[in-house]
């Protein structure tokens, strides 16, 4: 039944490192319901694969070895459909597995048994025991594995547990609700009163024990809680792009001692304490950036949604369109000849969210009262689509992020009241100068996003060249080696240019990543930004030595400044900061998160002094080991991220006594990087260390030394370093030995790259 677990297990196997290394390709499939044929599940599976729409999947398949969850069937004919997709391809005999949930015993073992060449096994969860559902009650509610509850309340315990008959979801959801609760007998046995009589005999009816968990919730939880109705199920949800819909619709109200951003995340935390939703995994010591709603909780808001007449989902619904006053409209599965469309007043919608294909025709300004404006991933989006825009004189929240936008109207200009614009990972690269007039903008959000593959996309994207270097004259190329380049960075492919007089935007909180290089004739002078006042966040490039010199004395004068990415072809102007370390006003002491792309070659001595530091991540730095030490004291910083060419020492040590709070080291694409030494009483509480893609670690103890003295590590992972046989079993045998028995993940071996080449075997 729903809430066993079905979807968290599987959910586990699939982010599995090791495991999804043994296979050439998967995907995460959530059947859609009704599932109209088989083209609906073979454009997702197509889509999932990354294949273009005239690509063959059964062509594509038969050399693969493939790993292909559906999660969610409902029916026999639902699976007799998904087969057509794969014809005869789960025959292929090359080791592919495809992993299938579903509430029904009845369609499991016709799963199992309908194609014999598949071989299919059914797997059934059973309800947690007594004891099992006693320790996930106190972890929930203490938010500790170790606590017992006290005797007087053990009684109290036991009789709410019953009720929730060792369903995990609902004992997680009711623990969510008395952590939030005095935590006495008497507190208990009332809330096990309220869960009435009736659940005693039927299990059907579990669902409200979840419903009571939702009545319990606060007035100012369940409005933005009842707006997730909007997301699909399983649909995983980036905090930020919720935070900034509930502000773009009012549910979250300025606290006279609190701005706004702090209180959503406040109550953001709060739907998390209370199990109403469930974070994704996030690395240690960093908070969790995204969430979704299980299908139980998702069933019953979304039932809440639509019986208020405030939600209009076309995909589940009947065929008969409410003619009444919609507020919140959703087309997660459109077809051209659906005329539902065509009878839905436009003229009450205040969100409208796409999910697929986008209908052009539905883009009207007679949408007049609308806020929130989501078409993030949408397909089809033409530039021609957005002629409109200008006439939506309530938009708050406009996104387009992943579409194929490569230009905004200028009629942008007339959305007086637009809070949010993301055009990030389009490919739009230069913003109407109407931009300047919205005063009342707090997120520009911009250019494609600092990943691991950030200076491979780049490489990919950029002009073949003659004996160019890569990042100036640094006598080698990040991405092959070479001292003759292949490829030329082109940074303005990767960044908006802001036009002038974006520097009067008093009310950014958010900017970048753009383009601030005078030489485009862009911003002007960089001094300009420290109009920026209320400015968290900032993202830039295209800087000359000069400019890179103005953006120190600028971002010295953002107090409120907390995340900061700069990237250009040389970072050496950070330096010059240093020179103003005896002033602490013109430090930005408050970051919590630096990102780095370019060459740095040292690390400024000033960035030892942020101490509200959490995360650093690096790419193409090109640093030594003195330029860690820099970051070594650091006493907040919990995530370091050494990445692609960061590094270029042939060896790194990690002193006794260092890096003190650090949770996860990630050091991923550090080729020429041989030995790793990780001294006792170093980063004592390291939880996740990973290594990937650094092939010329030496194959012996010297390798990676000091693993046994991480006494909190529960996670190494080294990945697609060559052929490391000997260093494998040493670290299997210290793992084995190692009090906390941390996960050893070792993924497919690879040859070490060639000097010349830009690409590793794989």
């Amino acid at each position: 039944m729903g809430g066993m677990g079905k979807s968290s297990l599987v959910r586990m196997v699939h982010n599995d490192p090791v495991l999804l290394d043994e296979f050439d390709c998967g995907a995460w499939i959530t059947v859609p319901h009704p599932l109209d044929g088989a083209e609906v599940f073979r454009r997702r599976l197509r889509k999932e694969l990354g294949l273009a729409r005239d690509q063959s999947v059964p062509e594509y398949l038969q050399e693969k070895r493939y790993l292909v969850i559906v999660d969610d069937l409902h029916s026999q004919e639902e699976w007799e459909n998904i087969c057509q997709v794969f014809y005869r391809q789960p025959g292929n005999r090359k080791g592919s597995r495809i992993i299938v949930t579903t509430r029904r015993e009845d369609v499991a073992w016709h799963c199992a048994e309908h194609v014999a060449e598949w071989k299919g096994h059914v797997y059934e969860l059973k309800q947690l025991g007594d004891g099992e559902s006693m320790d996930l009650l106190c972890q929930k509610v203490y938010k500790t594995t170790d606590y017992v509850c006290p005797t007087d309340m053990e009684d109290q315990a036991r009789r709410i547990l019953r009720r929730c008959r060792g369903l995990p979801l609902a004992i997680s959801t009711i623990g969510g609700l008395l952590a939030n609760r005095p935590k006495t007998s008497i507190e208990w046995r009332n809330l096990h009163e309220h869960l009435g009589a009736e659940l005693e005999s039927d299990l059907r009816n579990i669902t409200k024990v979840i419903v009571s968990s939702y009545d319990g919730l606060p007035y100012h939880l369940k409005s933005i809680f009842l707006y997730l109705s909007i997301l699909p199920e399983n649909h995983e949800i980036r905090r930020s792009r919720l935070l900034r819909r509930w502000m773009a619709e009012g549910h979250i109200a300025k606290n006279r001692d609190m701005p706004v951003e702090d209180v959503g995340e406040r109550f953001y935390s709060e739907l998390i304490n209370r199990s109403m939703i469930q974070p994704s995994k996030a690395n240690p010591g960093v908070r969790a950036n995204h969430c979704r709603v299980h299908s139980i909780l998702l069933q019953i808001i979304l039932s809440k949604s639509i019986e208020e007449n405030q939600l209009l989902l076309i995909e589940k619904q009947s065929n008969d369109v409410p003619q009444s006053k919609i507020r919140h409209l959703v087309v997660s599965r459109w077809k051209r000849k659906d005329e539902k469309l065509q009878n839905i007043n436009p003229s009450y919608i205040r969100s409208l969210t796409i999910f697929g294909e986008c209908p052009a025709s539905l883009i009207s300004p007679k949408m007049r009262l609308l806020r929130v404006w989501d078409l993030e991933d949408t397909s089809n989006l033409k530039n021609d689509d957005l002629k409109h825009i200008g006439e939506l004189h309530h938009l708050k929240y406009l996104c387009l992020r992943g579409t194929d936008i490569s230009k905004l109207p200028s009629s942008l200009q007339n959305l007086r009241y637009l809070e949010t614009l993301d055009i990030q990972d389009t490919h739009v690269r230069e913003l109407p100068s109407g931009v300047a007039k919205l005063e009342k903008l707090r997120y520009l959000i911009s250019g494609v996003s600092f990943t691991k593959e950030l200076l491979q996309k780049m490489g990919e994207s950029g002009k073949v060249s003659y004996k160019t270097s890569l990042f100036g004259n640094i006598g080698a190329c990040l991405c092959c080696n070479s001292s003759e380049c292949c490829k030329v960075f082109n940074m303005d492919q990767f960044s908006v240019r802001a036009p002038e007089g974006i520097e009067k935007l008093k009310n950014l909180h958010m900017l970048g990543l753009v383009n601030v290089g005078t030489g485009n004739g862009v911003v002007g002078r960089l001094n300009n930004l420290t109009n920026l006042t209320n400015l968290r966040t900032l993202g830039v490039t295209g800087l000359s030595k000069k400019e890179g010199q103005e953006l120190c004395e600028s971002i010295g004068e953002l107090k409120r400044l907390q995340c900061l990415e700069v990237r250009s072809d040389s970072l050496k102007f950070l330096s010059r900061m240093d020179q103003e370390a005896q002033n602490p006003f013109r430090m930005p002491r408050r970051l919590d998160s630096l990102r780095l792309c370019g060459d740095l070659s040292n690390m400024p001595m000033w960035i030892s002094s942020l101490n509200d530091l959490a995360k650093v991540k690096l790419l193409g730095t090109r640093l030594k080991q003195e330029d860690i030490e820099h970051l070594q004291n650091l006493r907040n910083l919990a995530l370091l991220g050494l990445w692609e060419n960061s590094y270029i020492d042939t060896s790194l040590r990690f002193f006794s006594g260092t890096f003190p709070k650090l949770k996860f080291l990630d050091m991923d694409g550090l080729k020429v990087i041989e030995t790793v030494t990780i001294v006792k009483g170093a980063m004592p509480e390291l939880e996740q260390l990973w290594v990937n893609k650094c092939p010329s670690l030496h194959d012996d103890s010297s390798g990676l030394s000091g693993v046994p003295h991480l006494q909190k590590v529960n996670e190494l992972l080294l990945k697609n370093c060559g052929e490391k046989e000997n260093l494998i079993n040493i670290l299997q045998a210290q793992v084995n030995r190692h009090v906390r028995r941390p996960k050893f993940l070792i993924g497919k071996s690879i040859a070490p790259t060639s000097p010349t080449k830009g690409t590793i075997q794989q």
